[in-house]
């Protein structure tokens, strides 16, 4: 941005408006020092789409591993639709399979009917796993 004909070159500043301040703060230490602190869930979920977005690979393949490690019935509708809207397969099959194993605890809560009105096709994707 700064090498090329851009208004962040003539500005001086990068001004990131679809992140909050820790998410943006947290993408800049790890790229700065390539360590990641231990993170609840939700910040990691943020944290993974800002790597998707400014394609920061190995960050976003920490957050996946930590997503992975913090898997639970009332999370597992949420980071499916990231992977599903991030197009990481690996995420989105290991989350398929969970929810698959999990069974009637996540289909009866009130997280998958949030995800089948948000995302109908998604849902019947991972249902029509369970039978083939």
């Amino acid at each position: 941005m700064f090498a090329n004909d851009m208004k962040e070159k003539t500005l001086g500043f990068v001004d990131i408006t679809d992140l909050d301040d820790d998410t943006v703060r947290l993408m800049l230490l790890y790229m700065y020092t390539d360590k990641l602190e231990d993170l609840p869930w939700e910040k990691a979920f943020q944290l993974y789409a800002a790597s998707d977005k400014y394609d920061i690979a190995s960050l976003r393949s920490k957050c996946s591993a930590i997503l992975k490690a913090k898997l639970s019935p009332s999370n597992a509708c949420q980071i499916l639709n990231l992977a599903n809207l991030h197009n990481d397969g690996v995420l989105k099959k290991t989350l398929q399979e969970y929810i698959l194993m999990q069974g009637e605890t996540i289909f009866i809560s009130e997280e998958w009917k949030l995800l089948m009105n948000s995302n109908i096709h998604l849902a019947a994707e991972t249902m029509y796993l369970k039978w083939n």
